[in-house]
């Protein structure tokens, strides 16, 4: 069921109303953010019908970050109502949650119409769609990269098992030799973000948990993406 979040501004010669809502396309499994914009003559209060114009979409935090920006140029319907849409899952996984809420304002033409909250409900149910994107069964296996930083090369390997168990592997190869290190734990899958949580017992450079996440199909971290064999 599609639900929807109005909100509405007079400003210059449009009446601005934004819709909220989740467009869920089946065939790229990608949640977007809709709104509509009613474009009204201030002077007569008729809708301005198969109007062409570029509208702005902006999405910012709660400290005027910019999340997302682009500009589209859309035609009104019969009721002077432009449908857009903004965004996609991706969107908001960068999003730092200590920044809520989100904000979007639109421009038509150049001229600021409106701004108004994100309400949280609508970003609860992008999170669900991306959870039920991605499974365990997609992460068992094991995952390989290797990167260099500092002259140092590291190669590591993650076997994640169907127990909740993984298996951590880390190699770093110097000019005079090399370490290799296993590091055993459990994980968690939340949404498209997988915890790699250390027995207490462990001391590891990184500390008692590491953060990955799940992007387009591959395993992610902070050097890259990882493949599976």
């Amino acid at each position: 069921m599609e639900k929807k979040y109005f909100t509405s501004t007079h400003t210059s010669n449009y009446i601005f109303g934004i819709v909220i809502s989740l467009l869920l396309f089946a065939t790229s499994a990608k949640a977007q953010i809709g709104y509509q914009v009613s474009l009204l003559n201030k002077a007569t209060g008729e809708p301005r019908a198969n109007t062409t114009v570029n509208a702005t979409i902006t999405i910012t935090d709660s400290q005027d970050g910019i999340v997302y920006t682009g500009t589209q140029r859309a035609t009104s319907n019969d009721f002077g109502v432009l449908s857009l849409a903004v965004g996609n899952a991706d969107t908001f996984q960068k999003v730092d949650t200590g920044k809520m809420p989100l904000f979007i304002s639109v421009s038509v033409d150049g001229t600021l119409i409106g701004k108004t909250q994100i309400l949280s409900v609508p970003m609860a149910e992008v999170a669900s769609k991306l959870k039920s994107s991605f499974t365990k069964e997609d992460l068992l296996g094991t995952w390989k990269m290797s990167y260099t930083a500092d002259g140092i090369t590291i190669y590591m390997a993650i076997t994640f098992s169907s127990d909740g168990s993984f298996e951590r592997i880390y190699k770093a190869i110097f000019i005079d030799g090399s370490e290799t290190n296993t590091y055993p734990g459990t994980y968690e899958i939340e949404g498209n973000t997988i915890f790699l949580y250390y027995p207490s017992t462990l001391t590891d450079p990184k500390g008692k948990c590491d953060i990955f996440r799940w992007h387009d199909g591959k395993l992610s971290g902070g050097h890259g993406d990882f493949n599976t064999t």
